[in-house]
């Protein structure tokens, strides 16, 4: 009986293959074979806007398939199903459209302003570099009006709509809208010839404030980092493209700046464009092709930038001397920028701690399973921030050492009904990684355990799986109640699973056999012994049916004088393939 399924052989170690009823994932109701194609089409929709398992911050708010098993339900239980969950699949494929987007305008943009619009140079595509980018932001807005989003700490996401509109719009609405507007189109300006004192000022700034677009470039960032997360690439690597990247996109607005700049102050002065003594007129830069000047623009920009001189542009006008200090002022500030954000402690702790690991394992010669286990398990352990919590903790006094303990274990104990009444300083956190053997048939129980988050597999001693049990369940209680103390199922995690120990010890002192609690226990082992003892009975209905076949094969196979199997098969299929080439032999031969 035990040979159906023995933890303790090779082959079956950390190894959990799940026999349970296997569903969509989905947790969408399934749609009878007439439902009109309305009904299918809005399910596919469904499936496109409820939260998604591969979504690289999926596993980081919801930590389990329970926690996300349940989201799924919330939301297309509620009447906002139509909202746009903020980890589904068609707000990731959007999130990565505006990244791209966000790159072009970020680098056309300012360009087209910058080398065109403000000094006045013609360009006949200006309308078709822009307007694209602009229609797409515009459609945006829209999207971020029917997307929930997440709370600052990640306690958890918000469906409403009402609650969308005000916090949209309470932060990025109106940014969006503005900078989005093709002000091109309305004011004309680009069709305007240049000279400093009949331009029309408002119209020239009105066509400056897509530029503002720069304040979404935290949400680029967080685009950024969300794409390198889904693709697996670590914080450091994550932190070099960033730097990179934005390091370009920096010295493309200092090249920008250095040659737009001083032909504002030409328009806010309503000066005479022959009297300007602004470089790029004097040197009549201006009237060089684009290259040439961007090229020049860009050698002036990042020498303002890093506070270098350029002997070469020794007369220049006052416009330029002032937007050389704002730049170097601003380069002087991303140089501290980048000093603060390439020295992120704990993630380069985490980073070496992962080296290192790699490292070990390779020296020790480890299995590719075990290997992999200890880092998923120093990945969800640190999050991908290395602290010394020991040290941290031991300089605190007892008191705070208590309401942290509190505070932290607080938290995961509240997931569990049946234990609010309980001090949450008796439980002890540990995690166990997926396929982790909790414990087995047999073994002596002294303690249970209620999950924080995961799930596990409860399996019988015959090796038939009996149920899941999901965030905020509980087992291992029978042990610590009945007399007999030995375990009557096992127990495999069946993903990253974070579990509560609760002693026995504690148990006896804290739980009373008159409480109420304990009686509460009582009605939960005597519901959790019949399912296990209906699940044994089945396992051992199944175990004599498959003998009596075994009986009936082995009784047939005497009367062939044979009682091995394959040899019965294989004599069987030869005097077949026999027949058939006698058959053929005699139609060859009455066909001649």
């Amino acid at each position: 009986m035990f040979d159906m399924f023995n933890l303790n052989e090779k082959g079956n170690i950390g190894k959990h293959i799940c026999q349970l009823r296997k569903t969509s994932g989905s947790t969408l109701p399934r749609l009878p074979p007439n439902a009109k194609i309305f009904s299918h089409l809005k399910r596919k929709f469904q499936k496109l806007i409820i939260v998604c398992d591969s979504h690289p911050y999926t596993n980081y708010l919801l930590r389990s398939q329970a926690a996300i098993a349940f989201e799924k339900r919330r939301h297309q239980s509620s009447n906002n199903w139509w909202i746009i969950h903020p980890c589904s699949k068609l707000r990731f494929c959007w999130d990565k459209l505006m990244t791209f987007v966000y790159l072009y305008f970020f680098i056309i943009v300012p360009y087209v302003k910058a080398f065109y619009t403000i000094c006045g140079r013609k360009i006949t595509y200006q309308y078709n570099l822009t307007i694209p980018a602009f229609a797409i932001c515009l459609l945006d807005i829209i999207m971020n009006f029917i997307t929930g989003y997440t709370l600052m700490n990640g306690s958890g996401i918000i469906l409403d709509p009402s609650l969308i509109v005000r916090h949209y719009t309470q932060t990025y609405f109106l940014v969006d809208l503005f900078t989005s507007i093709p002000y091109a189109l309305l004011t004309n300006f680009g069709n305007d010839t240049f000279a400093g004192t009949h331009i029309n000022f408002i119209a020239l700034i009105a066509e400056l404030i897509p530029l503002l677009k720069i304040i979404r470039l935290s949400t680029f960032r967080h685009y950024i980092r969300q794409i390198h997360t889904d693709y697996g690439i670590g914080s450091v690597t994550d932190a070099v493209i960033w730097l990179s990247l934005l390091t370009a996109l920096i010295f493309h607005w200092s090249a920008c700046l250095t040659w737009g700049y001083p032909f504002l102050s030409i328009y806010a002065t309503r000066s005479k464009f022959e009297n300007s003594d602004v470089y790029a007129i004097k040197s009549n830069l201006y009237q060089k092709d684009s290259l040439q000047i961007y090229i020049m623009s860009l050698h002036m920009g990042i020498s303002n930038l890093v506070g270098s001189s350029f002997i070469e542009f020794r007369k220049i006008s006052h416009a330029d001397k002032w937007i050389r200090c704002i730049i170097l002022l601003f380069g002087t500030g991303y140089m501290i920028y980048l000093i603060v954000e390439s020295s992120a402690e704990p993630e380069l702790k985490y980073q070496e701690i992962m080296r290192r690991m790699k490292e070990y394992i390779h020296e020790k010669n480890l299995p590719r399973h075990l290997g992999q286990k200890l880092l998923l398990y120093y990945e969800y352990r640190y999050q991908g921030s290395y602290f010394k919590e020991n040290i941290i903790v031991s300089t605190l006094p007892n008191h705070l050492k208590q309401e942290i303990n509190m505070r932290s274990n607080g938290g995961l104990l509240k997931t569990a009904t049946i234990f609010h009444d309980l001090p949450e300083t008796v439980v002890k956190p540990i995690i166990y990684l997926q396929d982790d053997i909790i414990y087995k048939f047999g073994d002596v129980g002294n303690c249970m355990y209620f999950i924080a988050s995961g799930t596990v597999a409860i399996i019988n001693f015959m090796g038939k799986e009996i149920t899941h049990l999901e965030d905020g369940n509980h087992f291992g209680e029978i042990c610590i109640i009945q007399r007999n103390n030995l375990r009557k199922v096992s127990v495999i995690a069946v993903e990253t699973t974070e579990l509560l120990r609760f002693d026995q010890r504690y148990f006896n002192r804290l739980v009373l056999s008159n409480s109420e609690l304990y009686k509460r226990f009582l009605a939960i082992i005597d519901v959790r012994m019949k399912q296990i003892n209906h699940a044994n009975q089945i396992s051992m209905d199944e175990a004599k049916q498959q003998r009596k076949r075994s009986s009936k094969y082995k009784r047939l196979l005497m009367r062939t004088g044979n009682l091995d199997p394959l040899s019965f098969i294989f004599s069987k299929d030869e005097k077949n393939s026999e027949k058939n080439a006698n058959s053929s032999a005699n139609t060859r031969s009455g066909s001649i």
